[in-house]
């Protein structure tokens, strides 16, 4: 059993307690990411299938062999007794193949099987880059889980800090019993918020191990910053735009549409007929009438007349499935351009959450101590002083999560326009 754990610790990419920064993440998700492992060979099966389709359109050579025997009393001619054919025969040689006309059959084949690998790498590209996105929201929640159990410690360190005054004042004969009760009870919600928001920095970080793609229980802390400076996204439109041309899910479709044409233009060359040129060379030998080396060479062709209307019905397959591809097209362009809209909405949400964050927890700050230094005077009670606390620690909470909030925007609006290399940068040290 430990050498099987020591095994397992050898294996794992990360080492436990080791901290994390966001790009150390991104390159352990590029590695350990199940989908993107999964969209790796789903690429390599379409560059497969082309291998096969192109190899319709180049000369087969086989090597081949037979031996056959007849009966004794065959005979060489229906009016002749006297002749004996050979009652042994054995071959061994090469065939080729090359195909010559097929109405295009083969060719459109290929064509479709090369349009699937673009669409094998765009589906590849789309599901690294959806990798990164979603690696780096799981980051910036752990960062903002992280900063609010911050957050949490510091109110609770008001919070203990105002009910050890009140206590002091209560025994000065300063104030009453109820302050004390009133910071007492302040200070056990403070300690209840903290615990949640503990509980929900574990959490966080489950989710991030998910989707980096390691296994469960391994347990690492992270290492980096929320934003701290914050800029206006582009417009609207120039952002669409964009996102048009490049993003990956929305190449993918147009690609499998792409592939879906010349697939319809496969299964209606498929009525045509097909000329092929044929060659053969060997060694026959025969137990009458000699052994001689023989070669042929001919044309083959093959038209099929009917078929039970297998040939129409591929045809009628091929073209819904055509209609599939431009439908599925359609519904991703109006997909991104929803997520875009959505994605800037929350971006300038979030920046002007951050930037009103910024001033409440300035002037929350300085209301708080002036309650402080009120109710030390005596001319403020300790509900001022504890509603400052909450509104303090409030602000400082928003100003967290909009930050948060802020980092997310952004991803997905580099994930939307197929460019999340610039954030991967970013976030290297």
């Amino acid at each position: 059993m430990l050498l099987v754990l020591a095994a397992a610790c050898l294996a794992s990419p990360v080492v436990a307690g080791q901290r994390l920064t966001l790009a150390q993440a991104l390159d352990l998700a590029l590695k350990e990411n199940p989908n993107l492992g999964a969209a790796s060979a789903r690429s390599s099966e379409a560059e497969a299938d082309y291998a096969i389709a192109a190899a319709d359109l180049l000369p087969t050579v086989e090597a081949n062999a037979s031996v056959s025997r007849l009966n004794e009393d065959r005979l060489g001619s229906l009016d002749s007794y006297s002749s004996a054919l050979y009652t042994r025969d054995s071959f061994g040689g090469v065939t080729g193949r090359q195909l010559l006309f097929d109405g295009g059959k083969t060719s459109a084949s290929k064509s479709a099987a090369q349009r699937g690998v673009e669409a094998g790498r765009m589906g590849f590209q789309a599901t690294r880059e959806e990798t990164v996105y979603q690696v780096s929201q799981a980051f910036s929640r752990a960062l903002d889980a992280r900063d609010t159990v911050g957050v949490a410690a510091s109110a609770l360190k008001r919070q203990q800090a105002f009910e050890a005054l009140t206590s002091d004042f209560f025994k000065a004969g300063k104030t009453t019993q109820l302050d004390v009760l009133k910071a007492e009870a302040a200070r056990l919600d403070a300690e209840r918020v903290l615990a949640n928001t503990q509980e929900a920095e574990k959490m966080s970080v489950v989710s991030l191990a998910q989707a980096i793609g390691l296994r469960p229980g391994l347990a690492f802390s992270i290492e980096g910053e929320l934003p701290r400076r914050f800029e206006a996204p582009s417009p609207d439109d120039e952002m669409l735009h964009i996102a048009t041309v490049r993003n990956p899910d929305l190449q993918q479709a147009q690609a499998q549409v792409a592939q879906a044409e010349e697939s319809l233009r496969s299964a209606q060359a498929a009525r045509a007929p097909e000329l092929a040129l044929l060659g053969s060379y060997g060694y026959r030998e025969r137990d009458i009438g000699g052994s001689a080396p023989e070669w042929i060479v001919g044309l083959a062709g093959t038209w099929t007349l009917y078929d039970g209307g297998a040939l129409p019905a591929q045809t009628e397959k091929a073209r819904a499935k055509l209609s599939q591809a431009r439908e599925a097209e359609r519904s991703v362009d109006l997909e991104v351009q929803t997520l875009m809209k959505d994605a800037l909405r929350a971006w300038r949400t979030a920046l002007n959450d951050a930037r009103a964050s910024a001033k409440l927890v300035e002037a929350n700050s300085e209301s708080l101590k002036a309650a402080e230094v009120l109710y030390r005077s005596g001319k403020a009670t300790a509900l001022d002083v504890l509603t400052a606390q909450d509104d303090l620690a409030q602000a400082e909470g928003d100003q967290v999560h909009a930050a948060a909030n802020y980092a997310v925007a952004r991803y997905a609006v580099a994930r939307l326009i197929g460019n999340p290399l610039e954030l991967e940068s970013e976030s290297k040290p």
